[in-house]
């Protein structure tokens, strides 16, 4: 069986999503008041939920 090979930004796209969601979370938290904290929060929350819902799932196993 063959398998499908995956670019950079394919195997990238997420983690550096997530990563940036991270970065304006903390940075929003940091220099921000009212608003800017309920950004913090949504920001810092989707990558957790995103952790969870990928750990709650059943593993994927190759077909041999």
């Amino acid at each position: 069986m063959t398998r499908k090979r995956h670019t950079t930004g394919e195997i990238f796209r997420w983690p550096l999503l997530l990563g940036v969601l991270i970065l304006v979370g903390l940075a929003s938290a940091l220099f921000g008041d009212d608003g800017w904290d309920a950004l913090s929060w949504a920001a810092l929350a989707i990558p957790l939920a995103v952790l969870g819902w990928k750990a709650s799932r059943r593993p994927h196993l190759p077909r041999s």
